[in-house]
């Protein structure tokens, strides 16, 4: 780009005349205007730089490591694993702009969006937002569907401090109503921690009755997977889903990036939260809770024979660290929005778990679509239910080892994802046929599709199939 993109108030460029009158850059135009996006000199250039590569056609140039350069001044080689200013200020930008399109914007005739995952502007119809929008509305309960999202309080770059309100003002906030809510939501929480108690000890005694027969039993499978996740050479741990960030998300209608999950910033941002009661949210993020599908997985994992007691953990996504990704196996139960940490595998991956978009429903996107494969897989959620997962193995962090996600769209999609990985069936001559000429088997990423009976997931069926070579 030769011109300086760092205006903010609105205004026509030397590099801006080429697509003047194009009304996707005049809806830029009008959002920069805002006094919102003014008071954010960071945000608006960050919007205008993507918004103009991408009406240039210049769109497969705009990654994580290039705005890192282009806008934050880091050198052409800085580790973006690390440095998340890049994904901060984009979370920040989705919120404005959401914000945008529920107020000032709310008649705009094109809706702009920046899908999770990258930093390419999306605009659609408003047409086809309103109609989804109005459907998503239908779908939810009344106490959410009247529900607003809170407006984001005037700040700038350099005062970003959150302000705390006196105890006393936020207690007398609680209605009765709402404490007999909570009431009840507590006594559902206190039972679910019970169940989960008990799988947590069925866990444990499962895996001790396999460390007594493998004790006078050898197996050698040479399975093509199996065999590279659990080995002698590295060790495994098996991640599980945190529920409590689920049931904050349903209620806070709020998403949590692993910047946020990490530092336990969001719930910084809880006693602004309008229609939430801050104290019932906080004890939710606080939870650790998984699910029953989850808690299923891995009893299912643990007994394979290649799972070896001695080599083998299994750990709650809240105590994980940066640094557990790095070496070593990992397999993940569950979506980004039960375990964050799938945000650090996605700049790899073509299938990708997202909720940015109108009707704020789960979805995948296909990052790259092959011949006759749709750009989004969305669940069917009336008439044939059809849901949807996403099996990944990839490597890890430091290249020195593999990570497997089992990504459902749902707990039936997470649970579909499992049972296939499980039959061998249909899972091995899937392997075999992407083994290389020595052998050896490939990175790849499939999308699974299986209709839902009585919340069940029938057998589920490779839909695509992308090898990672």
């Amino acid at each position: 780009m030769g011109e300086d993109c760092s205006v903010v108030a609105p205004g026509t460029t030397e590099e801006d005349r080429g697509y003047t009158g194009d009304p996707r850059w005049l809806l830029v135009e009008r959002i920069l205007a805002t006094r919102d996006f003014q008071r954010s000199p960071r945000l608006s250039e960050f919007l205008r730089h993507v918004s103009q590569l991408t009406l240039q056609g210049h769109e497969d140039t705009i990654s994580e490591q290039y705005l890192g350069t282009a806008l934050f001044g880091r050198s052409a080689d800085y580790d973006s694993t690390s440095d998340t200013i890049v994904r901060s200020h984009a979370l920040r930008l989705r919120r404005k702009l959401e914000h945008y399109f529920r107020h000032d914007g709310r008649s705009e005739p094109l809706t702009l969006i920046i899908p999770r995952g990258g930093y390419v502007p999306t605009f659609i119809p408003g047409a086809e937002t309103a109609s989804a929008g109005a459907q998503g509305r239908e779908q939810m309960p009344p106490q959410l569907a009247t529900g607003a999202l809170p407006e984001a309080a005037p700040h700038t770059e350099d005062d970003l401090r959150v302000l705390v309100p006196e105890p006393a003002l936020v207690a007398t906030a609680i209605s009765p109503d709402l404490r007999e809510v909570m009431s009840r939501y507590r006594t559902v929480l206190t039972l679910t921690l019970c169940l989960v108690i008990l799988l947590v000890a069925a866990v444990v005694y499962q895996w001790r009755a396999l460390a007594m027969l493998r004790a006078h039993a050898y197996h050698d499978r040479n399975h093509p997977l199996w065999s590279r996740l659990f080995n002698t050479e590295e060790p495994t741990q098996v991640v599980l889903g945190d529920s409590g960030l689920v049931l904050f998300h349903a209620t806070a209608r709020r998403y949590v990036s692993l910047s946020e999950y990490v530092n336990n910033d969001f719930a910084k941002e809880l006693p602004y939260v309008e229609h939430v009661d801050p104290n019932f949210a906080l004890f939710l993020s606080g939870r650790r809770y998984t699910s029953f599908v989850d808690a299923t997985a891995a009893i299912r994992l643990l007994r394979l024979p290649e799972a070896l007691p001695d080599r083998t953990t299994v750990r709650f996504s809240r105590d994980m660290r940066l640094d557990d990704f790095k070496n070593g196996n990992t397999i993940i139960v569950g979506a980004q929005e039960a375990d964050p940490w799938v945000e650090l595998f996605e700049r790899q991956m073509d299938f990708v778990f997202s909720i940015d978009n109108p009707e704020k429903t789960a979805v995948f996107l296909n990052k790259n679509p092959q011949p006759g494969e749709p750009a989004v897989y969305r669940p069917e959620l009336e008439g044939p239910r059809q849901i949807y997962a996403v099996v990944a193995f990839l490597p890890n962090l430091n290249g020195t080892g593999d990570v497997l996600l089992l990504e459902g769209i749902n707990m039936a999609g997470t649970e579909s994802a499992v049972d296939l990985m499980m039959d061998d069936q249909q899972l091995l001559p899937i392997l075999r046929r992407m083994r290389g000429k020595d052998g050896t088997l490939p990175h790849f990423e499939m999308m699974i599709a299986a209709n839902v009976v009585k919340d069940s997931p029938a057998p589920p069926q490779v839909v695509a199939l992308h090898v990672h070579r």
